[in-house]
């Protein structure tokens, strides 16, 4: 027998009462200021749009938290896309209809890209609220046709309520609301897809974009606020992390007194960071083999780290990590 969505199953309790469970999958939805990932291969058949929940969300997550975020579904990616190489991404979220929210309305959630994790990408500066409703009209239209187009569309493996498929020829697709200049139909002050490269699932490394907040109501209008960052892995995994990611960092003095060797250094807020060590036949290996010394969170200003067992044949790094 072939059960439909709607069809009722009838099981027999113990007290001999039979309880009717309606059965129903759910289509993809969509709630204004819900994060939205989004995935496509330029000149690809499909595109994947993924609901991540709320922004509010993430914005609340402890500093240094990594979240696994479990609705990008591997099986939905590998439906969408041939491959996750040359894969073009993003994550946005618009605050268009809920005055109670704690933001003015027209803010706007949006990721900048890293070519690597060790080069920071551009820092999105708030802006004044016409333009960054022109910005989010975009955004809150890929969720809401990726909604119309699943109720039209019967629910299962690729029309859920976090994710769905939609052909990129479609005019409720993801790559429709990109536009053909980009930067979301050329609303946006830059491109906030990330683009895998080439060698993506065979190097092992992340594609990392960082999630900024945009305000109408900041003046003057200056850099938007950084909430986190999001690795998409090359197993098809998406993690979220809040707080800034941590930056290649240079040592700026290293002072030597009585055994002990400090160095100074300029910090990140909330990053943490370590003082690795070797001797000199240490220095041709992996920095990341090297002896673990001390450590401390960064606050934003210049700090040091000291090590009591110094002597003549010891070399030093220090490691941003989380």
């Amino acid at each position: 027998m072939k059960f439909t969505p709607a069809m009722k199953l009838l099981c027999p309790l113990a007290s001999g009462v039979l309880l009717a469970a309606t059965l129903h999958a759910q289509t993809f939805t969509y709630t204004n200021a819900d994060l939205l990932a989004s995935f496509r291969i330029a000149g690809g058949a499909s595109d994947l749009v993924v609901d991540l929940g709320q922004a509010s969300v993430f914005e609340s997550l402890p500093a240094r938290s990594v979240t696994p975020l479990a609705k990008l579904s591997t099986t939905q990616l590998a439906d969408a896309l041939p491959t996750l190489d040359g894969v073009s991404w993003s994550v946005g979220a618009t605050l268009r209809g809920n005055p109670n929210y704690g933001y003015a309305l027209q803010t706007i959630w949006i990721t900048s890209p890293r070519a690597d994790v060790n080069t920071p990408g551009t820092v999105w500066q708030n802006a004044a609220q016409g333009t960054l409703a022109g910005s989010g009209s975009h955004i809150d239209a890929i969720g809401f046709n990726a909604v119309a187009y699943g109720n039209g569309q019967p629910a299962g493996t690729d029309n859920t309520s976090a994710g769905i498929v939609i052909p990129s020829s479609s005019p409720f697709s993801y790559t429709f609301q990109v536009g053909p200049w980009g930067q979301l139909d050329n609303t946006f002050q830059g491109n906030p897809e990330n683009t895998t490269p080439v060698d993506f699932s065979t190097a092992g490394l992340p594609s990392r974009s960082v999630l900024y907040r945009l305000e109408p109501d900041v003046y003057p209008h200056g850099a938007g606020t950084l909430v986190g960052f999001f690795d998409f892995k090359p197993d098809g995994t998406l993690t979220f992390t809040a707080g800034p990611p941590p930056e290649r960092t240079t040592a700026t003095k290293v002072t030597w007194n009585n055994g002990t060797a400090t160095v100074w250094f300029p910090t990140i807020n909330l990053v943490g960071y370590r003082l690795r060590y070797t001797d000199s036949t240490g220095l041709a290996t992996p920095i990341s083999t090297w002896n673990i010394g001390s450590s401390l969170v960064g606050d934003g200003t210049t700090l040091f780290l000291q090590d009591a067992g110094s002597d003549s044949n010891r070399f030093y790094t220090i490691e941003a990590y989380y």
